[in-house]
């Protein structure tokens, strides 16, 4: 039985221009008597969430710029408790179901013991209700499908989780490879994510402003939809991790570094694994 529970975790909410959902999701965790909470704010602008956050009982941490969904590892704010202690982080948009249990966190952190060489356990994400309202429901079914397929001897499943709903093990960084190694709970331990349940038919002031600020970070960022931006996300950070796999065998070899031969296995090597169109796209952007 795991000694760690709801009351001392500590948790991290990345928060950013959306206060509708981390209501919700800071509401659900008080009543599972999560006590340890941080709100990590990327710079928001907008005024009912700053509003929301500067009457919040929890420790709130505003940074003067947006780090993103890895704040809390880009801010170097937070080493003393990511580097020694168990954590959990999550999205401001991941809500524990209804019916999830509320042994939450002894459950994760059970799991975490079971494999130890997996950095953090987490909810998985709840895919069998979405409405017909949500515009985007079969690109989510699609995108989620995956994660579904890796089923472990105890139910559990072996999955990628980015920053929804988990609990991690202290000295991991998020540019490590070993930072994706992850186990998803199987239900009734799962968890919503709020947007897909919205009716995108229907555009709210704060969806507007939402957009704008997304659209307004970069070019790369104009996908307003939640589930879109993380596919994308998730997707570059698996071709940069298989990318640093290819530098670091290469550098194994012995052909001398921009001979010939070791250019050809560079591009062979790429090639195989997808990210040869990636590093043509890199490299002509350099050259801008």
């Amino acid at each position: 039985m795991s000694s760690l529970c709801n009351k001392t975790v500590p948790v991290f909410i990345i928060s950013f221009n959306r206060v509708a959902y981390i209501r919700q999701v800071i509401d659900r965790l008080e009543s599972l008597d999560f006590q340890n909470i941080t709100i990590i704010d990327n710079a928001s602008t907008y005024e009912p969430l700053k509003d929301y956050l500067g009457q919040s009982p929890h420790n709130v941490v505003r940074l003067t710029e947006n780090l993103g969904h890895l704040a809390l590892w880009k801010s170097g704010r937070f080493q003393k408790i990511i580097e020694r202690e168990k954590f959990i982080l999550n999205d401001s948009d991941v809500v524990p179901a209804d019916d999830c249990p509320a042994d939450i966190t002894s459950h994760l952190d059970e799991m975490l013991e079971r494999y130890p060489r997996h950095t953090k356990a987490g909810l998985s994400l709840r895919i069998n209700d979405l409405p017909d309202h949500y515009a985007f429901k079969q690109e989510v079914l699609e995108w989620e499908a995956p994660f579904w397929v890796n089923l472990l001897d105890d139910g559990n499943y072996e999955s990628a989780l980015d920053t929804t709903f988990a609990l991690y093990r202290p000295g991991v960084d998020c540019s490590e490879e070993r930072w994706w190694r992850s186990i998803r709970a199987a239900p009734p331990y799962s968890a919503l994510h709020l947007p897909w349940y919205q009716d995108t038919s229907v555009m709210s002031e704060e969806d507007r402003f939402y957009q704008r600020a997304v659209a307004g970070i970069s070019s790369q960022w104009s996908i307003t939809d939640p589930v879109l931006l993380k596919k994308q996300n998730t997707e570059l950070q698996h071709e940069i991790a298989a990318l640093k796999r290819t530098i670091s065998e290469l550098r194994g070899q012995s052909m001398p570094v921009g001979s010939p031969a070791w250019r050809n296995t560079v591009r062979t090597t790429l090639g195989a694994t997808g990210l040869l169109p990636l590093v043509r796209r890199l490299r002509d952007t350099m050259k801008k």
